[in-house]
């Protein structure tokens, strides 16, 4: 009997140890005295593994606004606080990093007054300089190269999205050779430090018939070539996002249709300088965990139907709306991620397009969140497992990322959303499917204070496989009055 026991014990053990190297700590926490009332807060991650905190504190008649920023470290301590001349309307739009800057831009004066500044993560020192763009009512995303910025903007004749490219140094600005139309958007964009190269994807679409289409640009903003993946009879490639990585090695993930633009059939990788019979598709019904949302005996249904359909030459039903993520590269391949959704709108479309709070689309009355995917592939675009973080509850007025997502080299993926003074989450090791939502409450830092509500809770991905959470808490001491802050709490994988 003690054998059996003991047995059992063991058994306990080894289930039960590597979920619970898995539940996440809370090693540091930011509390700051400001007033929520007056202060407006952006909290932004550096390659360095430290925070910025931008805080912009309304003024009065006599004293304008006032701008700062504040550099805090992997333990949330501070480095240097610098405070920012800005003009005193400027609004934070949205901001680029590198290894040895920030750029954040800001709206400026008028309607089209943009300014840049661009700060110096070891010392704080900054410049900050305006350009007026006349072309633009809006900026979506930007990237910077050696000095050269590529914007993502609206045009503010059509309505459309447009590529600029402006030099810092000369201040010249002009935009970038590409297709403009209504159906077409820009998937993605990023730069190429050690090739000097920035690559754009473009969605383009005439409602019926779609392409993609890669463009690659020196640093100065000469186009160096063109690439172009076409629909076949069957399958058209609707969005995609890029590899990094040498130019030769280069990848493109994305989603493909086989019938309604608006909704994708499955998933796609291929090469950037290849062409479409170079692709590789997997339909969702070839995804292990696509349809783990669903109870198990009306996904066996489904996917009895789907065969069906299959064997009678009919098109899949199973259709989706993706919102990708970032590519993240790992020591064998590429991990990318996406927000499974639906609408009750009848507008908009599933591309990942860039508007002002990071997409540009018609505005539905609601998104709902499915689940959110994560999938691993090889340098070569094999798929090689895939993984889901059903979601309930989560609705959004706009179309931008609702979850957070973090990996590491090895393949481990961490999937996060706030929700209060909760963090909900999930640790993905490749296909392994865990049922149970995991769940952390967020702590005060003194053990005897009490947090009493939660207002504005934010979430975003730090460094490896850390997040940091913010918003404002009201606090109460064990003996003394409650008290609202703006925390950070540091939330490590």
């Amino acid at each position: 009997m003690y054998k059996v026991c003991l047995l059992l014990l063991l058994i306990v053990v080894l289930v039960v140890s590597p979920l619970l190297a898995q539940k996440p700590t809370q090693p540091n926490r930011l509390e700051l005295e400001l007033d929520i009332y007056k202060t407006d807060v952006q909290v932004l991650a550096t390659p360095d593994s430290s925070l910025l905190v931008l805080t912009k504190t309304d003024g009065n008649w006599t004293n304008p606004p006032t701008f700062g920023f504040t550099k805090y470290n992997h333990q949330l301590q501070p480095a240097w606080d610098k405070k920012i001349t800005l003009n005193p309307i400027s609004r934070y739009i949205t901001h680029f990093s590198e290894k040895a800057y920030s750029y954040i831009a800001f709206t400026g004066e008028s309607n089209d007054d943009f300014q840049f500044v661009k700060l110096n993560l070891t010392d704080g020192d900054y410049a900050t300089k305006e350009y007026k763009i006349e072309a633009i009512d809006s900026i979506y995303v930007f990237k910077v190269l050696s000095g050269n910025y590529f914007i993502v903007a609206r045009s503010r004749k059509t309505g459309t999205p447009t590529l600029l490219h402006l030099n810092e140094s000369s201040g010249d600005i002009k935009p970038l050779p590409a297709v403009y139309g209504t159906e077409s958007t820009f998937s993605d964009i990023l730069v190429h430090p050690e090739s000097q190269q920035v690559s754009v994807v473009m969605s383009e679409s005439n409602g019926k018939i779609s392409r993609l289409q890669t463009k690659i640009f020196s640093a100065d903003g000469t186009l160096l070539n063109n690439y172009f993946i076409h629909p076949t009879h069957e399958k058209r490639p609707v969005t995609a996002e890029i590899t990094p990585g040498d130019s030769t090695s280069r990848l493109l993930i994305g989603n493909y249709s086989t019938r309604n633009l608006r909704y994708a059939s499955g998933i796609f990788t291929v090469p950037v300088t290849a062409n479409s019979s170079d692709s590789r598709y997997y339909s969702f019904l070839q995804l292990k965990n696509f349809f783990r949302y669903m109870k198990p005996k009306r996904e066996k249904r489904m996917r009895q139907r789907e065969e069906q359909k299959e064997q009678a030459g009919k098109d899949s039903g199973a259709q989706y709306r993706l919102l990708f993520h970032d590519v993240y590269p790992t020591l064998n391949g590429y991990i990318i991620s996406a927000e499974v959704y639906t609408t009750d709108s009848r507008g908009g479309n599933f591309n990942r397009i860039y508007g002002p709070t990071g997409y540009l689309v018609s505005t539905p009355t609601v998104y709902r969140r499915t689940m959110a995917l994560a999938m691993g592939f090889d340098k070569d675009g094999i798929l090689l497992w895939d993984n889901s973080f059903p979601l309930q509850n989560m609705e959004t007025r706009t179309l931008q990322q609702s979850v957070e997502v973090t990996t590491s080299p090895t393949g481990t993926v961490v999937i996060a959303y706030p929700d209060e003074d909760d963090i909900f989450y999930k640790v993905m090791e490749q296909d392994n499917y865990v049922e149970e939502d995991a769940e952390l409450k967020l702590q005060p830092g003194d053990a005897n204070s009490k947090i009493v509500s939660t207002s504005m809770a934010g979430l975003i991905k730090w460094y490896g496989l850390n997040f940091a959470a913010f918003g404002w808490h009201r606090v109460k001491p064990a003996n003394a009055d409650s008290r609202m802050v703006f925390y950070i709490n540091k939330i490590s994988f």
